[in-house]
């Protein structure tokens, strides 16, 4: 039943995270679910892509940088060879 909803538990945990009104509690619990989520799917594109956009951006600054980059860094370590090469340079 979950992996019908991953597509919708993904946006949903990364909209939260890139929330600039969300703090840390927050963001340590979606990085803690995304990295199950992860476990569900084959491809980890869409998420690392995601969370690289919001590195990128001007959204997120300061301590949601830091805990942005260590969520992209859990992904790749989760997920690295799953991760096309394209999204990779």
């Amino acid at each position: 039943m979950v992996r019908a909803m991953v597509a919708q538990l993904q946006t949903t945990f990364l909209k939260a995270f890139g929330d600039v009104q969300s703090n840390a509690t927050v963001r340590q619990a979606v990085v803690e679910n995304l990295l199950l989520l992860i476990k569900l799917t084959p491809k980890a594109d869409p998420i690392v892509k995601e969370l690289a956009a919001q590195l990128d951006g001007d959204k997120v600054d300061g301590e949601q940088k830091i805990e942005v980059s260590q969520a992209l860094a859990f992904m790749v370590r989760a997920k690295g060879k799953a991760i096309q090469e394209t999204i990779s340079k």
